[in-house]
């Protein structure tokens, strides 16, 4: 029994030395492993924790920062073209560049730079010469060039509009020829001189009429607008017109008593109706205009000047209506009513003139002379015609062809 023990002891003694002696290597080669990893991953010294130098930050540019300059110039070709600006910041020697768009390459090109002094804002006189202003219109631009500190500027396109050119030779007291489209006046005699501006008053009467929404309704003759002085239609009191006619009355053989009819129509009578007239003058910037009736006769208070005219002429041909009826050579219309008939002709003498020749109103009393004011078409751009006091009506027809050749000649679009 004792020696069974002995042997089963033995045994386990046994096992447990060969356990001890294929375990024990393995302990040591992992030890090593660790010893081995640890080297690999020692901490890097301290030269080489220290990073990289870095680029210096470039220094952030500020916003260049330039008042005074005008976008538009209408000037007569004896004044200057002159701008005063300011730039900031100036820094010293900083260039500002003038310069003039060539509509053959389409690029601008540089006609001038100047030079910034030290100050923080510098101050520059900025002269378009005159030699580049031969014909009417030319484009330019003000270019501040970058630096380490500001950023370029360039400045919005600038429309220089030179005036007179040339001599038109007009008989007339006043006269003015605008372009509707870049709203620049390319030609001016007197025109901001106040003038009697007869008849040409329809215009605005017109547009009232356009404006009203009431075109297309109908007016009953009163005994006073049947009895406006030098009537020309024998309107009776209780006829009823429409006012789609009554417009072409006005505008065409430059009736009085229509002008009258349409300013019952629209405000219900003529005081209230003049008061409109002067509200609308007011509003479209007409500073030396003034209505005291819807049809132009003589009084004190009633002028214009040549400068108002085109541009109220150019805002009412902004209106197909009123083009249409300008465009008339004449017109055919009964009465609601009783049914008269009424053919009217247009007292425009230059309809055969010119195909760009689009029509005009004429005006003519004893204080205000001849007139007339006239939309014209040439290379795309539309031109308001004015004559204020032309010694006749032949005259009147010559000063409005000498203005017409004037845009053929000298309105060039090519710069």
């Amino acid at each position: 029994m004792k020696s069974r023990i002995s042997i089963k002891l033995l045994s386990a003694f046994m096992s447990a030395l060969l356990f001890f002696s294929v375990c024990a290597p393995v302990s040591i080669f992992a030890d090593e492993a660790a010893e081995k990893t640890a080297v690999v991953q020692e901490q890097p010294s301290e030269e080489e924790t220290q990073s990289e130098p870095q680029p210096e930050a470039k220094p952030q540019r500020v916003e260049t920062k330039v008042k005074g300059v005008k976008t538009k110039l209408n000037l007569l070709n004896s004044e200057k073209a002159v701008m005063s600006i300011s730039v900031r910041p100036s820094l010293k020697g900083r260039k500002v560049v003038l310069q003039r768009y060539n509509s053959k390459t389409k690029k601008y090109e540089t006609v001038k730079v100047y030079k910034t002094d030290k100050a923080k804002t510098a101050k520059l006189r900025i002269v378009i010469p005159k030699k580049y202003r031969e014909k009417t219109l030319s484009y330019w631009r003000i270019v501040v060039r970058k630096t380490d500190r500001a950023k370029q500027y360039v400045s919005p396109r600038i429309t220089v509009t030179t005036m007179n050119v040339a001599s038109a030779g007009v008989n007339a007291d006043c006269a003015c020829i605008y372009d509707i489209d870049t709203k620049q006046v390319i030609y001016g005699k007197n025109m901001h001189r106040a003038h009697k501006q007869a008849s040409t008053t329809k215009i605005m009467t017109a547009v009232l009429l356009i404006e009203s929404g009431k075109l297309g309704g109908t007016t009953k003759i009163s005994s006073a607008v049947a009895n406006t002085p030098y009537g020309n239609m024998s309107m009776k009191a209780g006829d009823v017109y429409r006012n789609s006619d009554l417009i072409y009355s006005m505008m065409l053989p430059s009736s009085n008593e229509s002008a009258s009819a349409i300013a019952v129509g629209v405000s219900s009578s003529q005081s209230a109706f003049v008061k409109k007239m002067n509200k609308k003058a007011k509003k479209l910037g007409l500073e030396n205009t003034h209505f005291s009736n819807p049809h132009g006769l003589d009084t004190k208070s009633n002028h214009t000047t040549a400068y108002d005219l085109v541009r109220l002429t150019a805002y009412a041909s902004g209106y197909d209506e009123f083009m249409k009826v300008i465009g008339a050579s004449k017109y055919s219309f009964k009465t609601v009513n009783y049914k008269r008939s009424h053919t009217v002709y247009t007292k425009d003498a230059l309809k055969s003139y010119s195909k760009r020749h689009l029509g005009g109103k004429t005006g003519t009393t004893s204080g205000a002379g001849c007139c007339f004011a006239s939309v014209y078409k040439f290379k795309g751009h539309r031109y308001a015609v004015a004559v204020l006091g032309s010694s006749s009506d032949s005259n009147r027809w010559k000063d409005t062809k000498k203005l017409y050749k004037y845009i053929n000649k000298y309105a060039k679009q090519t710069y």
